[in-house]
């Protein structure tokens, strides 16, 4: 049966790999006469040799490439018990009051980020066109080792949800927002979840992601992007990990095309640079920030990493410094684009 004619081998149709628009490159002088697809004229071969070139596409000015991306926060504990995030912004505050102090001679000197690199990165050197902060999103929980106190906080951004929250700015002027729970004592919202509350008050540092009645834009909000105020933060990188076997995961919004590439850099960094064989991208299929909950889309890009397997309650060196190696790429990435952006003005 394998030896019958019908099995007999059939040259593959060639086409020319530059003509765009589908059946184009099927008609017309790419095919002879009797349009058979065993019968590959000799000018199909050579059209392919000699194909087209076509200039890439133009950059426009509101193409997010031509943006610089300078606001940074770095958020860990978004689940109190996922301690690596914890742990790596704390470095991060190490390495900030070092480059600040300048009281080493090695500027470079840091808390555990080396990736596994001969010299330690201090990331406020290394990326001096990035501003960056850091918060512990749920410092409740991470407190009392648990994921949450009352709900899961990475699912309280949505703007339905926000909104049933009025938190006092009075309050939250005088209070450490960055690594305290500032509406403790507030009996209106008493009643709340706790990490409704706390999405609130993230999402005013951060965002905003809404107008609220007493914005300066008023409390309205029409259906399309531009009637949406411009948060804050130009990238909310938010860290994570799971009892899964996922190696590392980066998470990014649909349509998104700046984190996109972002998220291309990061994972052939992290394989080819750093050898970390178990690296994937994932993609939220809510194309609008106003429509996602989680913690990272009060940014204008939000950018996830997580990272596992790992046990709850537990710092494990080796997941952080996959988590590290993900996250510096993912800076380098950014500083690098900021770099080629002042560079072409």
């Amino acid at each position: 049966a394998f030896a019958s004619a019908s099995h007999a081998f059939k040259p593959r149709l060639l086409r020319p790999l530059s003509v765009r628009g589908g059946q184009q490159s099927l008609t017309g002088n790419y095919m002879s006469k009797g349009d058979d697809n065993n019968n590959v004229t000799t000018k199909t071969a050579s059209t392919v040799k000699k194909r087209k070139h076509y200039p890439l596409a133009p950059v426009f000015s509101n193409s997010p490439f031509t943006i610089p991306v300078k606001k940074v926060t770095i958020a860990g504990g978004t689940h109190g018990n996922e301690y690596t995030g914890v742990w790596c912004i704390k470095s991060i505050e190490k390495q900030r009051e070092n480059h600040e102090n300048n009281s080493n001679k090695d500027d470079t000197a840091t808390n555990g980020a080396s990736n596994g690199e001969k010299n330690p990165i201090n990331i406020f050197k290394k990326y001096p066109s990035l501003n960056i902060d850091t918060l512990l999103a749920n410092p409740m929980a991470f407190m009392a080792n648990k994921r949450f106190i009352d709900t899961d906080l990475n699912r309280e951004f949505s703007m339905e949800k926000l909104k049933r929250v009025d938190v006092n700015e009075e309050t939250m002027e005088i209070c450490d927002i960055q690594q305290t729970f500032c509406s403790e004592d507030d009996d209106k919202l008493a009643s709340l979840p706790h990490e409704a509350v706390r999405a609130r008050e993230i999402e005013m540092i951060l965002g905003p992601k809404f107008n609220s009645p007493s914005s300066p834009n008023g409390g309205g909000v029409g259906d399309d992007d531009a009637s949406y105020p411009e948060p804050l933060m130009d990238i909310v990188i938010d860290l994570h990990t799971t009892t899964a076997n996922m190696g590392i995961s980066l998470i990014i919004p649909e349509g998104d095309a700046l984190m996109s590439a972002a998220a291309a850099y990061v994972l052939d960094k992290c394989k080819n640079e750093y050898g970390y064989d178990n690296v994937q991208c994932c993609m939220h299929a809510l194309p609008k920030r106003q429509d996602r909950m989680n913690l990272s889309s009060c940014g204008r890009h939000g950018f996830t990493i997580e990272v596992g397997p790992t046990p709850q309650g537990v710092i494990r060196h080796d997941v952080v410094e996959k988590t590290e190696a993900a996250l510096h790429s993912l800076l380098e990435f950014l500083h690098l684009r900021n770099l080629e952006i002042e560079e072409n003005k």
